[in-house]
């Protein structure tokens, strides 16, 4: 029995020898195990008193999760269309306060998914699709303490890659608007939650996702004049510092 091997030295419990034992019964993999999340836990408490300061904060940086809806591009005679499928996202933001309420924003987001093709292809495979927004604007946060809903505007451009060999990627302009709640809003770390939609202005006829392969050029799609809307919903986490 383990409660065996612990000594006693003037009725006090060898404390050492017993850790020491301990550590020698477990396996390797359990013992790094245990010696990382002690570590962990150390630095933790180590850190928790800056941690837990309030201060005026003049930077934020916020990696975020989401989940983004919609987004389709129709054809100019409305033969055929692609039609992005809803899936997760993610992305960071980058906050400077401009004064006690607003902040300048730039903004990363990134999704993944696949697309439905109709009318393009013979028949009509689901195809993979990258999307990416790089954005700059502003924040606008309401008076309040640990409690601040606030709005958010940017404008920048919106990268379209169908990952097709030999297909070209397509940039538009683009546009968001979003809106949410900081928690712990005055503390070093809080949480940011959001809800944003973003619109991208496609060229008005204009042949979009074109390739160049063996000396013959085609493009999937020549698109009309639209927007494509996608609406999304994120949680991050904010370091201020």
């Amino acid at each position: 029995m383990l409660t065996q091997k612990i000594g006693l030295r003037n009725g006090i419990p060898c404390l050492h020898r017993c850790e020491y034992r301990i550590l020698s019964l477990l396996p390797a993999n359990e013992k790094m195990t245990l010696i990382r999340s002690l570590t962990c836990l150390f630095a933790l408490l180590v850190a928790a008193p800056a941690l837990a300061q309030n201060g005026p904060y003049k930077f934020e940086v916020t990696p975020f999760a989401s989940y983004r809806l919609g987004g389709s591009f129709n054809a100019e005679n409305g033969d055929g269309r692609i039609e992005l499928n809803a899936s997760n996202a993610a992305g960071f933001m980058l906050d400077i306060a401009a004064n006690p309420n607003g902040q300048y924003e730039l903004i990363y987001a990134r999704q993944h998914t696949d697309a439905d093709t109709s009318g393009i292809f013979a028949d009509d495979p689901t195809i993979d699709m990258s999307v990416e927004y790089f954005q700059f604007g502003g924040t606008y946060l309401f008076d309040g303490d640990n409690l601040r809903p606030f709005i958010a505007l940017t404008l920048g451009l919106t990268q379209f890659d169908p990952e097709l060999a030999s297909t070209d990627s397509e940039s538009f302009f683009s546009a968001s608007f979003g809106g949410g709640l900081q928690l712990m809003a005055r503390e070093r770390l809080g949480i940011r939650l959001e809800a944003r939609v973003f619109t991208t202005f496609i060229d008005a006829d204009s042949n979009i996702f074109c390739s160049s392969d063996g000396g013959s050029a085609g493009c999937l799609i020549r698109a009309d004049a639209s927007t494509l809307s996608q609406w999304e919903a994120r949680a991050g986490l904010v370091f201020r510092f």
